[in-house]
């Protein structure tokens, strides 16, 4: 049975869905990444919101790899997918309901991320919170694929928030 978890970090909500608690651990990052990227908020929007909210859905490779099919057309599990709610937030493109706006959703393949964290020397966790950044810059409006300036921009700011969140050594 799926669990939800609530994460409200200054202005930012996350709501998880999980198949299994999250360890102290993964609990401790993703509270430090919702920190840093609230901190940077204004920067990443290129506004000010009274509340943004986000889903964070995690799911087995099988599932994610039924949506890459059916909504990317490739057949193949992947580490994270976006699906945004808005056009596009930092570029002005939204609709917002009295300065509260959703964002969307994001998936992350709970498998694909651990094969990832073993190819990269990195933990779980530290590899799961550096897709959840991703998929949170995806749903603003950034888009690594759109030119090589848009993923300079995008890499920048990742860049930034995981630098940040291993300077708290959490």
């Amino acid at each position: 049975m799926e669990k939800e978890i609530n994460y409200n970090i200054d202005d930012i909500n996350l709501n998880c869905f999980t198949p299994e608690e999250l360890s102290s651990k993964l609990d401790s990052l993703l509270k430090g990444v919702l920190s840093i990227i609230a901190s940077k908020q204004q920067q990443i929007l290129k506004g000010k919101f009274k509340s943004v909210e986000v889903n964070l859905n995690i799911v087995d490779d099988e599932e994610i790899q039924k949506i890459n099919l059916e909504y990317r057309q490739k057949d193949k599990a992947t580490d994270v997918l976006s699906f945004p709610l808005q056009e596009n937030v930092r570029r002005g493109e939204y609709d917002q309901f009295e300065g509260h706006l959703e964002l969307g959703d994001i998936f992350v393949a709970s498998g694909v991320c651990l094969k990832q964290a073993l190819e990269n020397d990195l933990t779980y966790e530290q590899e799961f919170v550096h897709l959840f950044a991703h998929g949170y810059l995806h749903l603003c409006g950034y888009d690594h694929e759109e030119s090589e300036e848009e993923e300079k921009i995008m890499g920048q700011l990742e860049s930034e928030i995981m630098d940040e969140l291993a300077a708290k050594n959490i």
